[in-house]
């Protein structure tokens, strides 16, 4: 608390309701914030280099009325400390005051929290130039929190899908439909799925790539034929750059995408080689998707 500002904020970045439940606990340290996606925007940092990622569970939304986006959060140094030190054991009575002291809320319909808020919690990368992304992967991986072969591998797959686009390859995923299909299975958490082939995905898209506003992109399109559980539904989510919430029907977050490693979880950078700190999930509509029965 003694860190926080009135909106429960330091250096504009919130800790949010959800974070609560994690004070007393103990987690490694997954990797440091080079750098982050903001949607809309190039590629920021923060300004004090002081921010982490652990390796704890994401964002549930349950402080903000059951928001789906399953952001990743992030931790500001300050908040934490060494876990070789003596831990307190018993319940923290200031807790609950710690969590009226959070901000929601910045009206009635504007929510408020890390994504809504990390445009102004950070800046505009200063690298500029070519070398940019070489740079900052250079200091990833002098910082242990990125592997030489991992980064070769980011940078292989961007300037292939950079290839892609060049060559007119979106113009295979463009759909024909107005309006869009929609489909309904009610999938589940940990049920098993398979992507459907291109094809039947592209007959359900319109000439944007997209069924319903929700755009697909090539690396999906690797997913075809693949097997993986359904992680969550999701059915409202928090619109990052109005603070609004959003009603969605029929879409899911995929895991263990068998034979994709992480992929068809989380997505890769549109205009940039990917490892975003913030792992983005992927969205399937269920039209995408067929029920696999084990």
């Amino acid at each position: 608390m003694r860190t926080l500002d009135d909106n429960g904020a330091l250096d504009g970045l919130p800790f949010m309701p959800e974070m609560v439940s994690w004070c007393g606990q103990a987690f490694r340290v997954q990797r440091q914030v080079h750098k982050t996606c903001v949607d809309g925007h190039a590629l920021r940092v923060f300004p004090s280099n002081d921010v982490v990622v652990l390796s704890g569970p994401r964002c549930d939304g349950s402080g903000h009325d059951g928001c789906k986006h399953g952001c990743r959060i992030y931790w500001k140094e300050s908040w934490l400390r060494p876990a070789g030190e003596k831990e307190q054991v018993a319940a923290d009575p200031k807790l609950d005051e710690l969590r009226a002291r959070l901000k929601i809320k910045t009206d009635e319909t504007h929510y408020f929290c890390q994504s809504t808020e990390l445009y102004k919690s950070t800046r505009e990368a200063t690298i500029k130039g070519n070398f940019k992304r070489l740079r900052i992967a250079a200091s990833e991986i002098l910082s242990g929190d990125l592997r030489a072969f991992q980064a070769a591998r980011l940078f292989a797959t961007f300037y292939w899908q950079k290839l892609l686009r060049f060559s007119g390859c979106d113009d295979r995923l463009r759909g024909n439909q107005k309006p869009t299909p929609k489909q309904s299975l009610n999938l589940q958490p940990g049920e098993i799925v398979r992507v459907k082939s291109q094809a039947e995905i592209v007959g359900t898209l319109d000439y944007k790539m997209s069924n319903r506003g929700l755009s697909l992109c090539h690396e999906m399109m690797r997913c075809c034929g693949r097997e993986a559980g359904v992680r969550a539904r999701v059915d409202r989510m928090i619109n990052e750059q109005t603070g609004v919430m959003r009603e969605i029907s029929d879409t899911v977050t995929l895991s263990s995408m068998i034979g994709c490693g992480g992929l068809g979880e989380e997505c890769l950078c549109y205009d940039e080689p990917g490892d975003c700190p913030r792992g983005e999930l992927m969205y399937w509509r269920e039209i995408w998707l067929e029920r696999v029965n084990k």
